[in-house]
């Protein structure tokens, strides 16, 4: 190969990179591709840098050293588990050895029983579960603490157990259901209306301890009572969700809202829940005496005034905003 040659392909070579990935010039890409036309030892360089063999190589073997060493935590993961709930069974062998021997009941068996399921939810499950930890660690929890509820019932002579155990779902699931329904994957109909599903099982809930709680002390007036209060307040939660989930309008309009709901539901609600009762229309706020706060009547009075004029006022703040943002926008 003559010096001229070899000039021509030490130049050529420098542009090939450039050249593969289509970043130079058409008047470099025209001499590169009259070159490689013409030049087979760099028509071969090309063809090697167009071969990505080893770096396949490198890829395939990256993800097979990750793979591995997932695994491995899995399986690690998955044997102290298994210890773990080993370990958690030998309280409840004991408390079922001791019980037999002294000819007692399996009460205090099935309590250690269920505590000792509860402490393998919160640690063993996660550790056992390859898909879905949180969800099933949630599900076995309050499915453990619901057995205790139950046993513990069972040995203090039963009859008690909804009263106890519907209130305590309403309470896990103020927190915890929309952790649950943020874990598990949901139908396609049903997955955009996760703030929706919250909303009605608390709503469900809530009815249900209501329910339960009067049926037991056998007042169908406290009954009446407790569902027209839950009513009333619960209508007002539920025009707050859905100012914010749903009504068409900016968030400083939003909050506008929401706010004034707020204050309206606060002054007027127990009057709401007094006439649907039966007890007349009578207007707390009509006692409002910022002078005198002596009796309850009078402290309401002056706290629902307070609460709705601020509302009202800071509502129609934010809802101004909103219109200016609007029209800017505009």
């Amino acid at each position: 190969m003559s010096r001229e040659n070899s000039r021509d392909c030490d130049l050529v070579q420098d542009l090939l990179p450039l050249y593969l990935d289509d970043a130079c010039s058409a008047s470099s890409k025209k001499v590169v591709e009259e070159h490689l036309a013409e030049c087979a030892a760099c028509r071969e360089v090309v063809q090697k840098l167009k071969d990505h063999t080893v770096e396949d190589v490198i890829a395939a073997e990256s993800e097979s050293v990750l793979a591995h060493h997932a695994k491995r935590e899995r399986t690690a993961a998955f044997k102290a588990g298994i210890i773990i709930a080993g370990l958690l069974i030998l309280p409840v062998l004991i408390t079922l050895i001791v019980g037999m021997a002294n000819g007692g009941g399996l009460g205090v068996f099935f309590v250690t029983l269920a505590s000792m399921l509860l402490v393998g939810a919160m640690t063993a499950v996660p550790l056992l579960s390859l898909k879905n930890r949180l969800s099933r660690t949630i599900l076995c929890g309050v499915g453990a603490l619901l057995l205790i509820l139950f046993f513990v019932d069972r040995m203090n002579g039963g009859g008690g157990f909804l009263i106890v155990a519907i209130p305590t779902i309403l309470g896990l699931s103020v927190p915890l259901f929309p952790v649950l329904l943020h874990a598990v994957r949901l139908p396609a109909a049903l997955s955009d209306k996760k703030g929706l599903l919250t909303m009605a099982w608390d709503t469900v809930w809530l009815f249900l301890t209501i329910c339960i709680v009067c049926v037991r002390d056998g007042s169908m007036e406290e009954l009446r009572g407790g569902l027209t209060v839950a009513a009333v307040y619960m209508l007002g939660v539920w025009l707050v969700f859905w100012l914010a989930r749903y009504a068409k309008l900016n968030r400083f309009k939003k909050a506008g809202c929401i706010a004034a709901v707020c204050g309206l539901w606060t002054a007027f609600g127990q009057d709401i829940c007094n006439w649907l009762l039966g007890e007349g229309i009578r207007l707390t706020i009509c006692s409002a005496d910022f002078s005198s706060w002596n009796t309850d009547l009078q402290i309401n009075a002056n706290v629902y005034l307070i609460v709705l004029i601020g509302s009202l006022v800071l509502g129609g703040f934010l809802f101004v905003a909103g219109l200016i943002k609007e029209r800017k926008r505009g």
